[in-house]
């Protein structure tokens, strides 16, 4: 029965994608807000009334901190609505009620109600969804509403509430043809999440950018709090304490230090979940960017016990010229990386083998995801000797694959993996 239902669900969610792509198009970014302003003023007045509002920015690590925060007020008893993206195994991860995804069964009839309106307005995919996770929160009273942003701030559809608390988890170069090419022009983008007169904090490592914004802040009296003291904390460390100053701000109640070192915090698909196949296991990890990747190696060195990984690696279009000064970037760790692997898969965001071969050394091989993952696993007879022979080291040898970079490419593993190998 079970899996009938999951297979139903499938298939429901496949039309819903299929209508809203029709609908919207492909999901792309526009710096563009006043439309959805607009439309969801009475909406949003009539959500700030009853609900609390934190919306959480940053180049990473907004996501970990977003369920974070989510998970510590379901624990505590108070209700929430989170909103994140991207999602990995499925569009419903990113409507969540006190820590459950919405079904697709609401999820469509959102969009039976709401069809006309997108259609009238023009939305793009990513406006669309976010209109129907506004309707969706209003339609289940809660005393939070979570807002990971999709990407900057200051014209993401997020940025429509008046009076949020708000936070910036890191500051990294990313996206630097839509939000600049330094990191003060992309801080300039991030903080457009403020407000005049209202709450901001920060988990910002470079100094300088710390004293830009404490002037900033000042100049707008807003009030500006450092979460973290600590610079060589792990960045799971540094999310979560930023969830924790996020849920001590919002619901004025003290966390016990003792009690909190004792929470196992929920994994999240992409965010070092796992998964078991016969005696290897897969560890996912979403870095889709360089700072992404020198904050994932550098917890992993830090760790006791530290332990060595096979790295699986592709990148989504918008990082060709970051992939030589990332596979770099890991060959600096031999302690803890064995091999870099650089796989391609089948997604419109995806950069494709030709491209992925072109930035990178001469004689460095690409694989295709699922040929690489049979053959690792030694269920396809049929691969050639020759691509069989550069891969043999890993059909016999590590026990921990390191799966890193963009979202796109985790859910396309994860989705093969379950559907091919999960018994």
């Amino acid at each position: 029965m079970k899996n009938t239902d999951n297979f139903q669900s499938q298939k429901l969610e496949e039309s819903f994608l299929k209508r809203l792509t029709l609908l919207c198009g492909k999901e792309s970014f526009r710096p563009k807000l006043d439309h959805i302003r607009d439309f969801l003023s009475q909406d949003r007045r009539v959500i700030e009334a009853r609900s609390k509002v934190i919306i959480v920015g940053g180049t990473n690590g907004k996501g970990e901190t977003s369920h974070s925060l989510s998970y510590l007020y379901e624990r505590a008893g108070f209700t929430s609505c989170l909103w994140t993206s991207p999602h990995v195994l499925s569009i419903t991860e990113r409507f969540k009620l006190n820590e459950k995804n919405i079904s697709i069964e609401e999820l469509t009839e959102l969009l039976d109600e709401n069809e006309e309106v997108i259609k009238s307005l023009k939305l793009s995919f990513y406006e669309a969804l976010f209109v129907l996770f506004i309707k969706f929160a209003l339609k289940h009273e809660t005393d939070f509403v979570i807002l990971e942003v999709g990407l900057g701030g200051r014209f993401d559809v997020t940025n429509i509430f008046t009076r949020p608390i708000t936070a910036i988890t890191s500051i990294g170069l990313d996206h630097t043809e839509i939000l600049g090419n330094t990191l003060k022009e992309i801080l300039f983008e991030k903080y457009g999440i403020t407000r005049f007169g209202g709450k901001l904090f920060e988990n910002i490592e470079q100094t300088f950018l710390k004293d830009i914004l404490s002037q900033w802040c000042e100049r707008d009296d807003i009030t500006l709090t450092s979460v973290s003291k600590q610079s060589d904390l792990p960045y799971f460390e540094r999310n979560r304490q930023m969830a924790v100053a996020l849920f001590e701000e919002s619901t004025q109640q003290s966390l016990d230090k003792d009690s909190l070192k004792k929470i196992e915090w929920p994994l999240t698909p992409g965010r070092w979940d796992s998964m078991l196949v016969g005696d290897r296991e897969f560890v996912f990890v979403g870095a889709h960017n360089q700072l992404g990747h020198k904050v994932l190696l550098k917890s992993i060195s830090d760790c006791q016990g530290k332990e060595s990984f096979d790295v699986l690696m592709s990148f989504s279009t918008g990082r060709e010229d970051q992939i030589s000064s990332t596979i770099k970037l890991y060959n600096t760790y031999p302690c803890i990386i064995k091999s870099v692997n650089i796989l391609s898969f089948q997604h419109e965001r995806a950069l494709s083998k030709e491209t992925l071969q072109q930035n990178l050394k001469t004689g460095t091989k690409v694989y295709e995801i699922h040929d690489f993952l049979d053959t690792i696993l030694s269920t396809n007879e049929e691969i050639d000797t020759e691509k069989q022979s550069n891969i043999e080291s890993l059909r016999s040898g590590s026990n921990k694959l390191l799966v890193v970079g963009s979202y796109y490419f985790i859910a396309c593993m994860q989705k093969y993996l379950r559907t091919k190998y999960s018994k």
